[in-house]
């Protein structure tokens, strides 16, 4: 048998362009399809050593349009003109809603417009483009991810199309935030355990002092009168001197193995009395909630602090809800360990915690409150009390309004 050798080489790779691949493929189909069809035609590229068939070609489409990791390609002006199916899924659009339009489409705002011009003059001058992006998916939910822009040339070395290639970093970017913020009040805590250590000392001594002079003192003189105000003013610090070392983890605590629904069940009389007949109350408490180990006393202080102040962000109008469940490994925060945990959550109708303010709320000394009208160690106390009993407590604002507090603590095995 007779055959003929139809080749066409090139050293350098992606030198074809669709129009000469789709020509070469016409010519192959007519050449095994022909009047006298010669048995046994086919194409064979060989671009940098490597023959691409049919087959080849087929298998390389199938695996862009398979991959994991999401990408689109864009011509020189910046307009969609493919998206594989990954990029679908981590957008929430449709192919025939993005082919077409500008990667805008996805911004989210939260970046200036000099970021944006020079992602896109650096791929442009023929340059890779690396950096971190939050966009907006299609249902608004924001999203971060890592983004390479590679400019792809033609033969005369001129851009004809951008390829960007995105890796949704959304849970690494929470995991990072939250080791920060671990950190930062790893470290507070630290400054506030020594400022608290040395104010305690200093307290009992003027308490001591006062109690000795008080003795001495005829009552309703004036300088009864002082020495009282004195004592009740550092008795009135020394507490908060006692807040503050209970964040810091130097007051001592007896932590038991219980069931946390047994201090809530406690709080439902005080609790109410506290909220007041103007705000409702709803408890959604699981019967068959994991043992834990913790103070029941600093976990009842803590649910009541956080109720507190939802009191005050709603102005004692509103509702509140406290429920308890069990939650499996397969729906916890990805930075927390896997196991079973008791969570309490506890959910408020208020107008929320400004965005601005939310990484800050856990830190000593912070408040929002008009000055003397707190502390700021209400929540840093519930931080530090939920960490002794080796748990987890995040704040978050709800999509259909209002603050949650999530407290999970972890199950105890004797």
């Amino acid at each position: 048998m007779t055959m003929a050798a139809f080749s066409i080489r090139t050293s350098c790779p992606r030198v074809f362009c669709r129009s000469a691949n789709s020509t070469i493929l016409r010519l192959a189909t007519q050449i095994s399809r022909g009047k006298r069809p010669i048995r046994g035609a086919a194409l064979f590229c060989t671009i940098a050593g490597m023959e691409i068939t049919p087959e080849i070609r087929s298998i390389l489409l199938e695996s862009i349009e398979q991959t994991s990791e999401s990408f689109f390609i864009t011509d020189t002006e910046g307009t969609i003109l493919y998206v594989n199916p990954a990029f679908e899924a981590l957008t929430g659009y449709k192919a025939a809603e993005l082919v077409g339009q500008k990667p805008s489409m996805l911004r989210s705002g939260e970046h200036p417009p000099e970021f944006y011009r020079e992602m896109w003059e650096v791929p442009k001058s023929g340059r890779r483009w690396t950096g971190r992006v939050m966009n907006r998916r299609k249902d608004g939910a924001l999203y971060n991810e890592e983004i390479r822009i590679f400019p792809i040339k033609g033969t005369d070395g001129a851009i004809k199309y951008f390829l960007t290639l995105r890796h949704d970093i959304t849970k690494e970017t929470e995991l990072e935030s939250q080791l920060i913020q671990s950190q930062k009040m790893e470290s507070l805590g630290m400054l506030a355990g020594q400022i608290a250590h040395d104010f305690n000392n200093l307290l009992t001594i003027i308490i001591g002092s006062m109690e000795l002079v008080s003795e001495d003192l005829q009552p309703g003189t004036v300088g009864a009168k002082l020495a009282t105000e004195i004592l009740r003013s550092s008795k009135e610090h020394a507490g908060m001197i006692k807040q503050l070392m209970s964040f810091t983890r130097k007051q001592d605590s007896i932590q038991l193995p219980l069931n946390p629904a047994a201090p809530l069940g406690e709080l439902k009389i005080l609790l109410e009395g506290l909220l007041g007949k103007s705000m409702k109350i709803e408890y959604d408490l699981a019967a068959d909630i994991v043992t834990v180990k913790a103070d029941p006393e600093q976990l009842k202080q803590a649910v009541m602090n956080i109720v507190i102040n939802a009191r005050d962000a709603m102005s004692g109008l509103g509702k509140l809800k406290i429920s308890m469940r069990n939650s499996g490994p397969e729906e916890l925060p990805p930075s927390l360990p896997r196991a079973r945990y008791a969570l309490i959550e506890i959910a408020d109708s208020g107008p929320g915690i400004p965005p601005e303010i939310l990484p800050r709320i856990f830190e000593p000394f912070f408040t929002t409150k008009p000055k003397g009208k707190g502390t700021g160690l209400g929540l840093s106390t519930v931080y530090g009390s939920i960490a002794q009993a080796r748990g987890f407590i995040f704040a978050s604002n709800r999509p259909e309004g209002g603050a949650l507090f999530r407290i999970y603590l972890p199950e105890h095995r004797a």
